[in-house]
């Protein structure tokens, strides 16, 4: 049986785990529970923006289980399970006992791009929904899975959820309490969002010769809304990952401003930017409609995003 055959896991989720990390906007905030088959995430609308961009259930498989599953399965041990056909997967809703999902662990083609471009040749690896890690990925047991290797589903699951409440921690620590209190949902799970894929020295980075000398922790914490949007403007390394990127950065920004471009001249500066770097591209309209696609799934004010899309297609159209 070739690992080959992996496939988009679509719909079909173990019982409780990713059908709560692609829970709707409506899910409440709670700690973290880890159970024999439910992984609950303390910030699901973020956890699923984050697997939106990562896309990791392409690098998948899903397999017969006799006994207990093991967490890590290497890459040439998949070779002696056998696969779950999708003709039986089109008839399910939920993953039996007997079945069980693994995330492949791999180096991502904008990582390799990047990667060309460092001095330091650690390779970046992707497991699950955006659970990164240098040459390997840990897990909390200290064993370690490599590129190629699989990591269960109920596993990959829980170092998420780990590295975002890591995440959340270092928001709360850098803003002061009153700005992560008042903090929307949307607010967060962008910040979050853009944590997760930014250093946050990098967002705690000042700078007298920008337009905007604050930090991007300094301008959440003094509450100027469109002064933060304006800097979700990360920029790749490698030019080859610059379309990738700017689809990302446009997401996080729309979903920060519900839908909306912040009346302030900064913002509009940075999504004029952002669209810039697709903008004489033949697919440039595909992928503006893909950027809203996955704004709108999130979930945002759809009457601010309506204005928005008009707005962002005439500006393709100039």
């Amino acid at each position: 049986m070739s690992i080959g055959l992996i496939r988009k896991t679509g719909t079909y989720f173990k019982t409780g785990a990713m059908a709560l990390l692609l829970s709707a906007a409506s899910c409440t905030e709670k700690a973290p529970v880890i159970t024999k088959d439910v992984v609950e995430f303390t910030y699901p609308t973020a956890a699923k923006l984050i697997e939106n961009f990562e896309n990791g259930a392409r690098h998948s498989v899903t397999v017969f289980v006799k006994d207990s599953a093991p967490q890590i399965v290497k890459k040439d041990s998949m070779l002696n399970y056998k696969l779950v056909p999708d003709t039986l997967l089109a008839k399910l809703k939920t993953l039996p006992d007997t079945i069980e999902l693994y995330y492949q662990v791999y180096k991502g083609k904008a990582d390799k791009l990047i990667q060309s471009k460092l001095k330091n040749k650690d390779n970046l690896l992707t497991v699950g929904h955006g659970t990164t890690g240098r040459d390997y990925i840990q897990l909390a047991d200290g064993s370690k899975a490599f590129e190629g290797d699989f990591i269960l589903q109920k596993t990959a699951d829980s170092i998420f959820n780990v590295a975002l409440n890591r995440k959340d921690s270092i928001l709360k620590a850098n803003i002061d309490s009153t700005s992560y209190e008042s903090l929307k949902k949307n607010e967060k799970d962008a910040v979050l969002s853009y944590l997760y894929n930014v250093s946050e020295k990098l967002l705690s980075k000042t700078d007298s010769k920008r337009d905007i000398p604050e930090s991007f922790f300094e301008c959440l914490s003094k509450g100027e809304k469109a002064k933060v949007q304006s800097k979700f403007n990360v920029v790749p390394s490698h030019e080859g990952a610059a379309c990738g990127l700017a689809k990302r950065n446009l997401i996080q920004f729309l979903v920060y401003g519900d839908g909306a471009v912040l009346d302030e001249k900064y913002a509009r500066k940075t999504a004029n930017k952002l669209l810039d770097v697709f903008k004489d591209r033949a697919d440039s309209r595909k992928i503006l409609k893909e950027i809203f696609d996955m704004t709108e799934a999130y979930g945002v004010d759809s009457t601010k995003l309506t204005k928005t899309k008009a707005e962002f297609f005439e500006y393709l159209a100039k």
